[in-house]
């Protein structure tokens, strides 16, 4: 069930046979995954079947007690996800390769979490060899398995390092040329940002590349590292499904300028995972505490007792509030007046930042992450759709819409 109770996933019976029904449909297809005795099992399906089946259980007297009363020994799973956000969230990316999570900022409840293009859970046996030749790779979950650089994204951690390591910084105004040349290395700004002189916040908001290049040499390797560490880069995500590790390279013999100022701005090699950038997005939203991400709410087993989960709840301060009000500040600047303004909605203030991350197998990929409402924030985001060009065009209204959809039934 979703966190409101609406049945996604149960098992009937069809004659004398049992079966695995799906109620839905694609935009839940990576998420849940699938049971079959044919072609195994994979998501939430595998990670929870312990609990779906009972077996989890401990407690040999509840385990007789079960099957003295006659009654199946399986237990209902509560995730955390709105399965109407699931749904929104699913066709905005209108079966483009891509991304979104939406996770609950004061907790870590993950709100949504889809993966495009998705399946229908259903007809896994009989597509099965269709789903697994598919060049768009539609059973990869990649909210939490796709890696990708995180592009202008990434610039809210050089900012971060910037703000606490250098006193004084936001009242210092900084040059580009509308490029900066670095080791022979030519790195560019958008063309829509004029030459000329900036300070941190407007630098910022309209995502100047030179700029961050050169706040990203002047932080040096080891300081970024250390605020992407503790963002939870280089890391496992403690989180039900297994996540891939997002990468910040650390230190090495091989290291140089060129390297480094390329992954100030989230490209070189840089790589993250949407669950991660929603992460910070998350963490930022929430005065800099972190709270690990979880997707099960709870598990009802046959007597009506009730468990909570195991997972969520980890909680890590990993900025000061100081910091992650500043950051609050900046990021809702960009939505008002920089990139991101595509995710403005009216009365509600919004704060993100756009990413348009190069990639060496086409067109960049789109990104936005950000949260709402700024003043008490109820959701915080992280979109990408691959190859989809501009981050602020594309990923933006994208974020702008599911926010919308959110926060109609929270007022």
């Amino acid at each position: 069930m979703d966190r409101n109770g609406v049945t996604l996933a149960e098992t009937v019976e069809v004659g004398s046979e049992k079966k695995r029904i799906y109620i839905s449909g694609e935009a839940f297809g990576p998420l849940l995954g699938y049971s079959s005795s044919k072609v195994g099992r994979s998501g939430l399906e595998s990670a929870l079947n312990g609990e779906l089946l009972g077996i989890s259980q401990q407690d040999p007297l509840k385990v007789l007690r079960q099957k003295i009363l006659g009654l199946s020994q399986g237990n209902n799973v509560y995730l955390t996800i709105d399965s109407e956000l699931q749904k929104k969230a699913y066709s905005l990316l209108q079966g483009k390769k891509g991304a979104i999570v939406a996770i609950e900022p004061k907790t870590g409840a993950v709100l949504a979490m889809v993966s495009s293009p998705g399946f229908d859970s259903n007809k896994i046996e009989e597509e099965w060899e269709k789903l697994k030749n598919d060049d768009n790779h539609p059973l990869l979950n990649r909210a939490i398995q796709g890696l990708y650089p995180p592009g202008s994204a990434f610039k809210v951690l050089t900012l971060c390092g910037a703000l606490e390591n250098f006193a004084g910084i936001e009242k210092e105004r900084f040059t580009t040329k509308g490029y900066i040349k670095i080791g022979g290395r030519i790195i560019k700004d958008d063309d829509f940002i004029k030459p000329g002189q900036y300070d941190l916040k407007r630098a910022f908001a309209v995502s100047s590349n030179a700029i961050f290049a050169e706040l990203g040499l002047r932080l040096g390797r080891e300081k970024l590292l250390k605020v992407a560490n503790n963002f939870g880069f280089n890391s496992e995500i403690p989180f039900e499904l297994h996540v891939q590790k997002s990468q910040f390279p650390a230190p090495s013999f091989l290291d140089s300028d060129v390297q480094l100022a390329e992954d100030s701005i989230g490209q070189g090699k840089v790589l993250a995972t949407p669950l991660q950038m929603a992460s910070v997005a998350q963490i930022i939203a929430n005065d800099g505490v972190y709270y690990s991400p979880y997707i099960v709410k709870s598990v009802e087993m046959p007597f009506g007792e009730v468990k909570s989960n195991n997972f969520g709840g980890l909680r890590k301060v990993v900025i000061s509030p100081n910091t992650a009000y500043k950051l609050k500040e900046y990021m809702t600047e960009v939505v008002e007046s920089g990139t991101g303004r595509a995710a403005k909605i009216k009365g509600i203030k919004v704060a993100g930042k756009t990413g348009t991350a190069e990639n060496p197998h086409g067109e960049p990929h789109a990104w936005f992450i950000g949260f709402a409402p700024v003043e008490a924030p109820k959701i915080a985001i992280a979109v990408i759709v691959e190859n989809g060009g501009s981050g602020g065009r594309v990923a933006a209204p994208l974020a702008r819409e599911l926010i919308l959809e959110y926060l109609k039934g929270k007022k």
